[in-house]
């Protein structure tokens, strides 16, 4: 595959995720080690240059915001936590904002206008909001057969307070207008960023070129896959032309994946948080952390889930038929089938008009046999 490398960062997507740190008073040293401690096979083990890269985050940020202030009002109205959300959904109004990373946009204007392009083209098709976590909300286009609904009808399923649903319900309804806004605020960072990056930029070349060497004969579902460490299935069907690669920093452990193009020559793209590891470890088939096993386990205990990958293992189903078939609105529905999809217990299969879902019958049986592993294993 041809593996096309940005080496200048995303300077827009790089302040969001600075502002946002600095506004809620967190520091990448200790967030670093945090994350590490709980889930250290998944980064990179270099340590010394890694956390040669961590500090400098932190010197960056001090640098970039010395005459900033944390309780500006318009700082916080954008780059709070919003309220009502834990560790795992806990984001702000501007990465909702970020509905694509454009690798191949370093200028804020650039940036902003390819936010706004996208952004759009997600209106005129019909959003579907799936759910919410710590870099935003994950939406997808609507199912054309599948009937419409609002966005309130659809944020009020999120995971968080009534206040953060209004406020993102202003956002994504007037979103030309918080755009422009949120662009003022990061430009001046940005700039900054420019110039006391440049360090940053020179240690994560070593990763840029490693994961160029990964991607050249690897896929990105071979990523996804080792990432989870696991053999669980994230696996989309097309091949692309060409992958466009670039290095995440101050959202150091971020993975972005998404295609561009079109049918002719599709681009898939990868955004890689610069302390995700390289050195991974699917083949093993190693069983998951604790946390990751237990949310495996907790979908399992859902009535409608269960009936879903019942019904799935019988036959190929759409999520229209299924919502047909077991009375639930459509949104319920697809809910229900990314959260399978994305712990690997459903295989999309397309006919050409649809996508039907297929249940994935050796992954109920690896999660039981990684319970059993887990339990009997001596402490």
């Amino acid at each position: 595959m041809n593996v096309r490398v940005f080496r200048q960062p995303c300077y827009f997507a790089e302040a969001v995720y600075l502002l946002y740190s600095f506004v809620n008073h967190i520091s990448y040293v200790q967030d670093y080690s945090r994350v590490t401690r709980g889930l250290g096979r998944f980064f990179d083990n270099d340590c010394d240059v890694t956390a040669r890269r961590v500090e400098l985050l932190d010197q960056i940020t001090e640098k970039v915001t010395l005459n900033m202030n944390p309780d500006d009002e318009r700082l916080r109205y954008f780059f709070a936590i919003l309220p009502g959300t834990d560790r795992k959904t806990c984001c702000c109004l501007a990465q909702v904002m970020l509905v694509n990373i454009a690798v191949d946009a370093a200028d804020v204007d650039d940036f902003a206008a390819k936010l706004l392009r996208d952004f759009n083209l997600m209106q005129d098709s019909g959003v579907e909001i799936n759910d919410m976590n710590a870099m935003g909300l994950v939406m997808d286009l609507q199912d054309p057969s599948e009937p419409k609904e609002s966005l309130g009808v659809q944020l009020e399923r999120l995971p968080c307070s009534v206040e953060a649903k209004w406020s993102l319900l202003r956002v994504l309804t007037d979103y030309e207008a918080h755009l422009k806004e949120l662009t003022e605020l990061v430009r001046p960072v940005a700039e900054k960023l420019r110039e006391e990056m440049t360090p940053l930029v020179e240690l994560n070349q070593s990763v840029l070129n490693r994961w160029t060497e990964y991607f050249e004969v690897h896929t990105v579902d071979d990523f996804e896959r080792e990432m989870f460490n696991t053999k669980l299935p994230f696996l989309q069907e097309d091949t692309p032309e060409e992958l466009w690669l670039s290095v995440w920093s101050f959202n150091m452990f971020a993975w972005w994946t998404e295609w561009l193009g079109d049918e002719n020559n599709p681009i898939q793209m990868a955004y890689i948080g610069m302390c995700i590891r390289f050195e991974l470890a699917a083949k093993r088939n190693k069983r998951p952390d604790e946390e990751t096993l237990s949310a495996m386990l907790k979908v399992l205990g859902s009535k409608d889930k269960l009936e879903i990958l019942h019904r799935c293992a019988q036959k190929p189903c759409s999520a229209g038929k299924l919502a047909a078939d077991m009375n639930l609105n459509s949104g319920t529905v697809s809910r229900n089938l990314y959260s399978l999809y994305k712990l690997g217990y459903l295989s999309p299969k397309g006919d050409g008009e649809r996508v039907n879902y297929v249940t994935r019958l050796e992954t109920i049986q690896q999660v039981f046999c990684w319970v059993m592993e887990y339990v009997t294993e001596e402490s």
